[in-house]
């Protein structure tokens, strides 16, 4: 792995600041990179086409194709995912956590954690950590964190929900799916639509944000990562072809 792309440089009396999620969408598409397939996932259940589902059964057929992200792509679907984050005041704190259920679709599970280590936020992968947001009555979970001391941890939980595909307002403009049909997520108790929220114009998507070096960015059943030592981890788990 390459080193890193600092945002402001290491020095004597300073670790620097960087981001992961840079070093795989960002920099590498002002390297030119943007065109590059770096996120697959499987058949769709519901064929689209500009945000429309199909239902002629020949261009279901020809459409039942595994999903094909390009970096371009996967930044503008998880930095807008970023932006809705912050639209439901989550700001990257560090007593802020996302934890992704475990129905989630693949190509959404990797663009929430892409869109929430983009601005800071930590995401919890443990299968324990998304059984218990599953299982609380609430779908918000708020704990004591051991790093914050006093402050409560804000739980964001992203699942899915029952939800029909949202249709575009007028047949000739053309939509870019969202990749969140089906998926909500949930904060304090209050639930959005993450599909519907995509497709708002005044939800703008989300700058990178600089972050320390040691910042705790993936929890893992294993592990903690902070936010340098989480860019292979991203490159093995998420975006592998990347």
């Amino acid at each position: 792995m390459t080193d890193f792309h600092y945002f402001e440089a290491p020095t004597d009396t300073s670790a620097g600041t960087l981001n992961p999620v840079f070093e795989l969408l960002d920099f590498p598409i002002a390297m030119g990179g943007a065109d590059d397939i770096v996120l697959t996932g499987p058949v769709p259940d519901q064929p689209m086409v500009d945000g429309r589902v199909v239902t002629d059964p020949r261009l279901v057929k020809a459409l039942s194709k595994p999903v094909e992200l390009d970096r371009a792509e996967v930044l503008d679907r998880s930095a807008k995912l970023a932006g809705v984050l912050r639209a439901m005041g989550i700001n990257g704190t560090e007593n802020e956590r996302v934890i992704i259920a475990e129905d989630v679709p693949p190509v959404s599970r990797a663009l929430s954690i892409l869109g929430a280590l983009r601005i800071g936020v930590a995401v919890d992968v443990r299968s324990a950590a998304a059984d218990t947001a599953s299982s609380s009555t609430s779908s918000s979970v708020e704990a004591s964190s051991a790093q914050s001391g006093d402050d409560e941890l804000t739980t964001v939980f992203v699942h899915t929900i029952d939800a029909v595909p949202i249709e575009s307002g007028r047949a000739s403009v053309k939509a870019i799916r969202s990749q969140f049909e089906g998926v909500g997520i949930t904060v304090a108790g209050e639930t959005a639509n993450i599909d519907q929220a995509m497709r708002d114009s005044r939800v703008e998507p989300a700058a990178v944000v600089a972050l320390l070096p040691d910042r705790e960015l993936i929890v893992t059943d294993e592990t903690s990562l902070d936010a340098r030592s989480s860019l292979d981890w991203l490159s093995q788990e998420l975006l592998p072809e990347a």
